[in-house]
């Protein structure tokens, strides 16, 4: 059987976090977990401050359910599946709402014509992920099957590690040069999961942290935003 052919020296692998640095859905992942949560345990989500930044979505679903005072982790599959049927119950409002982040779809426009190998390391589950960037109309420059997700495994440093492991088995090659990997993304768990698998990082503000939030947490780069595509370009490329 034909393989793919090696990942070319020359070769960036990039892996983008999804909300917040790809894209916006406003208000519908909370929507969608308020309703899973009272759907599976009768009780309406407890009004307090979340910090949902950068968690993946099993991690989010046990805050949810502890912050109603529930200690049951076999619910947390079943408050995931109610989520993932909700996101089809919304898709027509997903595809009005969903708010592309400036310049995102430019870059994985460019860096795909630059052939670098392109996927995900996102907290959402993967039916989740996939339905906000079809919406975002992102999807199509996307490894979406050799990413990483919150349906994977609930410590967002561990999506990391199978994501390189599912693009080194896509290329056909024993590991993926992690000198070359850089992880996108929006807040401090994004530079932390980098850390932690020994692959770059770039941040920028266009979740809910600022700049001097994102300044001094190892990431090779911060930025505002993605605006200017040249210069993001040029940081990213090999």
């Amino acid at each position: 059987m034909p393989t793919s052919p090696p990942v070319p020296a020359s070769q960036a692998v990039l892996l983008w976090d999804i909300d917040g640095t790809l894209l916006r859905a406003p208000g519908l992942g909370v929507r969608a977990f308020a309703r899973a949560l009272e759907t599976v345990t009768g009780m309406p989500i407890a009004r307090v401050q979340y910090d949902f930044g950068g968690k993946t979505d099993p991690m989010i679903a046990r805050d949810l359910l502890a912050a109603v005072g529930v200690d049951d982790q076999s619910l947390i599959p079943l408050l995931l599946a109610e989520v993932e049927r909700t996101y089809d119950e919304f898709a027509d409002e997903l595809r009005t709402s969903i708010v592309a982040l400036p310049g995102a779809a430019e870059l994985l426009d460019r860096f795909d014509a630059m052939e670098a190998l392109q996927s995900v390391v996102t907290g959402n589950i993967q039916f989740v992920a996939r339905r906000k960037l079809e919406a975002g109309g992102m999807h199509h420059r996307l490894l979406l099957d050799h990413g990483g997700y919150g349906s994977d495994h609930h410590e967002r440093a561990e999506l990391v590690q199978i994501a390189l492991a599912r693009l080194a088995s896509h290329r056909g090659v024993e590991a993926i040069d992690r000198e070359r990997v850089w992880i996108i993304g929006d807040t401090p768990r994004d530079a932390a999961c980098a850390q932690a698998a020994g692959v770059r990082c770039l941040l920028v503000a266009t979740g809910t942290f600022g700049v001097e939030s994102l300044e001094g947490l190892g990431a090779e780069h911060v930025l505002a935003d993605l605006a200017d595509v040249d210069h993001v370009v040029r940081l990213l490329s090999p």
